[in-house]
């Protein structure tokens, strides 16, 4: 049994709920929220999807260590994930991206297929002839966000852990006993470890409580919900090999992304109208029909460093500061594995091997972490 410690946890995004959950089984857990409710900013406006063959090593293995949690959810969850097919289709020009998508991927996940354009259009007819070849994933899913998150604070009460809203942090200080925090409510908390799961704001945590500086970028990424006119319910998710579309069912509607990564400060972000324009326009560049407005859009930001893999560890200049963020666009599908991983080094256990050989990889410390 460790010993039982009290923790705070700034960030009430998927990171801080996941990690706080599974924190609460051994130790006093307060996460604090600036917003009026977790998961208001990346967590809420993701994409929802797992995908196994996605980013790089790092990512992947986080990956799949996470799936059988959303196949099977422990207790207390409830459904949390459903099938959804995912194909990476290619123009002539682009059919190169999709060769190198297979080679980079296919022994590490074997049900990769490579299709033709009109094994693509049998599942996705709206797109156009010029799409001539792709790579089909049977494995990937639907994410429902709001039972991902719903589930981890439902788990982290039962423990006796506690979630503070409208708490911003305004003064981070490290005294004899512990840390101590101040909210602008002018509220004071202190603790023994602390959390940083600030998502976009991480920088600016670390900064107050004096821990190493971790060169953090937010991005911005647009989302579009438009209409197709017809039932897309049934198609799979859709991402061109140029890298800058995709989309995919949202019930009877579609969500759109042009996958932009527009360099962003901490915010509530919004989405550009220019962005929603280029997301609507090459969305028609690649079907047969004419979708003339959005129904909806928004805009979300997702955190990444140099070597887009997160950052999970204690700081070395600052041993009770615990870093978890950098979690740009996978953070929710990889969140069952690095909150047990974050719990396990946090509580000093062994870690399973398949997390203990991802330590080194995402440590605060890492080399070039920081490169430009």
């Amino acid at each position: 049994m460790t010993e039982r410690k009290h923790i705070v946890v700034i960030g009430g995004g998927i990171a801080g709920l996941s990690l706080a959950s599974e924190l609460a089984r051994d130790n006093e857990v307060t996460i604090l929220e600036a917003e009026l409710q977790p998961g208001y900013h990346s967590t809420g406006r993701s994409a929802a999807v797992f995908v196994i063959p996605f980013v790089n090593d790092v990512v992947h293995r986080l990956s799949v260590a996470s799936e059988q949690f959303f196949l099977e959810p422990p207790e207390g969850f409830n459904r949390l994930s459903q099938p959804l097919a995912n194909v990476l289709v290619a123009e002539a020009e682009d059919a190169d991206q999709v060769a190198a998508f297979l080679d980079t991927w296919s022994i590490r996940c074997p049900w990769l297929k490579r299709v033709t354009g009109a094994e693509i259009r049998d599942e996705v007819p709206i797109l156009k002839k010029e799409i001539v070849c792709g790579a089909h994933d049977e494995r990937s899913l639907g994410l429902d966000v709001h039972n991902i998150v719903e589930g981890h604070r439902r788990r982290l009460l039962e423990r006796n852990g506690s979630v503070e809203t409208r708490s911003q942090v305004t003064e981070i200080s490290r005294e004899a006993e512990g840390w101590r925090v101040v909210l602008d409510s002018g509220g004071t908390l202190t603790c023994d470890v602390l959390v940083n799961a600030a998502g976009a704001w991480a920088g600016e945590i670390a900064e107050l409580a004096g821990a190493g500086e971790i060169l953090l970028r937010p991005k911005r990424r647009t989302g579009i919900i438009v209409d197709p006119g017809v039932d897309s319910s049934s198609w799979p998710m859709v991402h061109l090999a140029s890298g800058d579309l995709y989309f995919k069912p949202e019930a009877t509607m579609l969500m759109v992304s042009p996958a932009d990564e527009t360099d962003w400060i901490p915010c509530d972000a919004q989405p550009d109208e220019w962005d929603v324009a280029v997301g609507m326009d090459r969305l028609n560049r690649c079907i047969t029909i004419d979708i003339n407005r959005p129904e909806r859009t928004w805009a979300g930001l997702r955190s990444f460093v140099a070597d887009r893999a997160p950052v999970i560890g204690f700081d070395v200049r600052v041993p009770s500061f615990f870093w978890l963020a950098g979690f740009g666009g996978f953070g929710v599908q990889t969140s069952p594995a690095y909150s047990r991983m974050a719990a396990g080094i946090i509580n000093g256990e062994t870690l399973p091997d398949d997390l203990e050989v991802l330590r080194e990889l995402v440590a605060p410390d890492r080399p070039n972490l920081n490169r430009d």
